[in-house]
């Protein structure tokens, strides 16, 4: 397939259609990138700790940016830092925000201090004032070391998350044997239920969930969690990493599954089943699949050949794309805003030689792909939504607002919420000549906008 975007020349191996995309980078200066920073990423680890003091040091914008995590809010306390900390330093203030925040959370069983930019360019000792509170009120207080400028986006403040879990939290309990029957998820953010659906069909396995990073995690079930008998990771982005230090500090396995879809919620509920020898259990889920499959077939008929376009968060690109596939829909392109190696590598498995993959795309690249291969659905975050109605296209929210889109109730969630938008009779208006030629219009003026930056470059080398 041609390559349908045009972009700035240094951003030349970000878009990929045979080999995986460049990735890990900075975005470009100038850029208005759709990535956000490390701090966003560990609260979308650590948000959902209900028994933990969750305080941001630094300003109080921090704060309110941190209070909504995937559409939840949640309770988040701040030193707000102003002109006079930033100057002559905020240590005291930190100390007494501790002390304040815990007396109003009296029954919380620990303390989140997570670090902002402002922090981490005075350079102040936050683990020592932590480790300080931590002494004087008999409860752990920890540093959590996410500096928006610490990482090149939110991928990296999810691995300063997780090693927080994993030196202060993770298997602080009594040593002993492996729990019966008892896994752990990592990298399960229960969005709008989805982890009450994988719940559901592990308890048909027989299995109990102790912990679920993060999203049903407690400084107690953290505490046991080092006694799971099994580690799945639904998330590698930010479950692979932790998976393989606790295979390594308690040596417990791990196997890296999908809910997403048919085909993957059997082949993750079949590989689970073989790990605790259950044989016996791929009949029920071959049933389930085929009767998901009926309930979703009303809705296959109205997609079936209509093209899709997909643009989220890293891990999830490749077993979506097999979920749309699944939907009847072609993945026409498949990007992220922080994806690794290991993610694009997963992905092109999936969608093969010949689907534009991209990282770190921003608007006027997305902007121009749309107009030019006019796709049926985009699917991606809410920065990408009013881009994509103004444009008259149905957009599709991921992570989700409605309903679980994992096992094989959310396949049948997921068809019957994409049919419904893509079928919407308002889009029609999207198809009318003035929008095409308002498109065509948008692209010539894009291409004279690059062409005007090439020449500017040239002659300022010159």
């Amino acid at each position: 397939m041609k390559i349908s975007i045009d972009v700035i020349p240094e951003r030349a191996g970000h878009l990929e259609v045979v080999e995986i995309p460049a990735c890990d980078r900075r975005t470009l200066p100038g850029v208005v990138s759709q990535r956000a920073c490390l701090l966003y990423g560990a609260r979308w680890m650590l948000a959902a700790i209900r028994d933990a003091v969750h305080l941001i040091h630094g300003p109080v914008g921090c704060a309110y940016y941190s209070g909504t995590v995937r559409k939840k809010n949640y309770t988040v306390f701040s030193t707000a830092l102003g002109e006079k900390e930033i100057v002559f330093g905020a240590g005291q203030k930190l100390e007494d925000a501790i002390r304040e925040a815990v007396s109003l959370r009296p029954r919380s069983s620990a303390v989140l201090v997570y670090t902002t930019c402002a922090v981490g360019l005075i350079g102040e000792d936050v683990e020592a004032i932590c480790k300080r509170a931590s002494a004087s009120l008999g409860l752990p207080v920890v540093p959590v070391n996410c500096p928006g400028f610490g990482g090149v986006s939110q991928g990296k403040g999810h691995d300063v998350a997780a090693a927080a879990l994993l030196e202060h939290f993770i298997g602080r309990g009594p040593a002993g044997p492996p729990l019966e029957n008892s896994v752990n998820i990592l990298g399960e953010f229960d969005v709008q239920g989805d982890l009450k659906e994988i719940e559901q069909l592990l308890q048909r396995l027989g299995l109990n969930i102790i912990c679920a990073v993060s999203g049903r995690a407690t400084v107690e079930n953290m505490a046991r969690a080092h006694r799971a008998g099994l580690n799945i990771v639904h998330c590698g982005r930010t479950g692979r990493w932790l998976a393989r230090e606790m295979e390594e500090r308690f040596g417990i396995p791990w196997r890296k599954v999908s809910f997403f879809g048919l085909a993957e919620t059997a082949a993750a509920l079949q590989a689970i089943a073989a790990f605790f020898n259950r044989p016996g259990e791929a009949a029920w889920v071959e049933k389930e699949a085929e009767a998901a499959r009926q309930r979703a077939l009303p809705y296959l008929r109205r997609l079936a050949g209509r093209r899709v376009a997909l643009f989220f968060g890293a891990s999830r690109m490749g077993s979506m794309a097999r979920a749309f596939g699944e939907l009847g829909m072609e993945v026409v392109l498949c990007g992220s805003q922080f994806g690794c190696q290991e993610d694009y590598t997963e992905s092109r498995r999936c969608l093969g030689r010949g689907t534009p993959m991209i990282d770190d795309a921003h608007q006027r690249e997305l902007e121009e792909f749309l107009h030019r291969c006019r796709p049926d659905l985009l699917v991606g975050g809410t920065r990408e939504r009013f881009m994509a109605h103004k444009m008259g296209i149905p957009f599709l929210v991921f992570p989700q607002e409605t309903s679980p889109y994992a096992g094989f109730n959310g396949f049948v969630n997921l068809a019957r919420e994409v049919a419904a938008l893509v079928g919407a009779p308002v889009w029609r208006l999207g198809n009318s000549g003035f929008m095409r030629e308002e498109g065509e219009e948008m692209v010539a003026r894009h291409v004279r906008y690059m062409e005007r930056g090439i020449n500017e470059n040239e002659r300022s080398s010159l």
